[in-house]
């Protein structure tokens, strides 16, 4: 019995290391989402502080989607914007615009609709919130790839452990190991 309880323990830490490498790696990508719409909401800020703001062209949101700018006035209502959602301005949920206005910053993860998973950041500027986004897609697809060479790590790892307590098992009924009893 105390010899696969040490096997076991093995595959337990084993288990729990390779999740842990997941849950680390995966929140480092997702967080590296947050990058390119914080320094487009940063410009922004800037050019409305200069009174040159500029929305440029519109394009429709989808899972491709690259960075994009939405400014929201002091009613919550867009006024301009580089996205659309079928083919108007998205409405970012109130509760987004609030907490950038309360305290300065939001980032969330926003899902207008199935399918399309947006990461976007909020931040204030003279009345109005200026929200800056992108995809999740190419993020999410970075991670099903990480977590399928993390999965077969892990299973190659389980492979060997378990191999090592077959080869054991086996090596002590032929008597070819001392089994630690005294």
């Amino acid at each position: 019995m105390g010899r696969i309880i040490g096997w076991l323990t093995a595959a337990v830490v084993v288990t729990a290391l390779f999740g842990s490498v997941y849950l680390v790696l995966q929140q480092v990508e997702r967080r590296s989402a947050n990058d390119a719409p914080a320094a487009a909401a940063a410009a922004q800020v800037q050019l409305i502080g200069t009174g040159t703001a500029s929305a440029g062209p519109r394009l429709e949101l989808t899972p491709d989607s690259g960075v994009f700018i939405l400014v929201y006035g002091a009613d919550d209502r867009p006024e301009s914007g580089t996205a659309t959602l079928h083919k108007e301005l998205p409405l970012i949920p109130a509760g987004v615009l609030e907490a950038a206005r309360r305290t300065g910053y939001d980032a969330v993860t926003w899902q207008p609709e199935p399918g399309l998973r947006l990461a976007i950041i909020a931040r204030p500027s003279d009345g109005r919130v200026i929200v800056a986004g992108q995809s999740l897609a190419p993020y999410e697809d970075r991670d099903g790839f990480t977590l399928a060479v993390l999965a077969l790590g892990w299973l190659g790892s389980v492979l060997v452990i378990a191999a090592g307590y077959a080869a054991t098992g086996y090596l002590l009924r032929r008597g070819s190991v001392p089994d630690g009893r005294g």
